[in-house]
C-alpha cells in the first residue's frame, strides 16, 4: 500500500522526524501492509511513527544491555517497522531535527556509514548516505532533491 507523505514542506520542526529509505520493489514485497511513499530511482520512503518508537522503547526497556551498537539499533528499528529478519536490501535511517540531520546506512544487515547531528547540505548526513546508497543527483542540486525527498 502506498500513501503520500503527510506534509512535505521544508519548514524546521522542533521534534525530530524519522524515516527509512529502501528499495521500493523490496518494500512492496516484504512490507505489503506498510505505508510508504514512492521516491525516484526505485526507492521508497517509510515514515517512522510514534507506534514504531513505542516498540523500540519497549525493546530497549526489556533488554537495555543489548543497546550497545548501531547494528542493534538498526535491527530494532527495522523489526519495529515490520521488516522481516530475512530482509537484505539496503535501508537508510534518516532523522531530521531543525537544521540538523542524522543518518545510518544499513547494508546486508550491517551499518556501513553513520553520521549524528550534523548540518544539512550537499555533504550532510542524508546526501552523503544517499550517494553511498547509489543515488545519482544528475542535474539536481543534491541527492535528496533528485529523489524527490522532502521532510516536514
Amino acid at each position: 500500500m502506498q500513501d503520500a507523505a503527510p506534509d512535505t514542506t521544508h519548514t524546521a520542526r522542533r521534534d525530530p522526524w524519522t524515516a527509512l529509505v529502501t528499495v521500493a520493489q523490496e518494500a512492496a514485497v516484504h512490507l505489503p501492509g506498510r505505508q510508504h511513499e514512492p521516491l525516484q530511482q526505485g526507492l521508497a520512503l517509510i515514515a517512522l511513527t510514534e507506534a514504531d518508537w513505542g516498540v523500540i522503547g519497549r525493546t530497549l526497556t526489556d533488554d537495555p544491555d543489548s543497546a550497545t551498537s548501531l547494528d542493534w539499533f538498526m535491527a530494532t528499528v527495522m523489526r519495529s517497522a515490520g521488516f522481516p529478519e530475512t530482509y537484505a536490501a539496503p535501508v537508510l535511517f534518516i532523522e531530521v531535527e531543525g537544521d540538523l540531520q542524522s543518518s545510518v546506512l544499513f547494508v546486508r544487515r550491517r551499518v556501513v556509514a553513520s553520521f549524528a547531528q550534523e548540518p544539512a547540505g550537499l555533504d550532510g548526513p542524508v546526501n552523503y548516505a544517499l550517494r553511498r546508497l547509489g543515488v545519482e543527483r544528475g542535474a539536481h542540486p543534491d541527492e535528496s532533491t533528485a529523489l524527490g525527498l522532502h521532510w516536514p
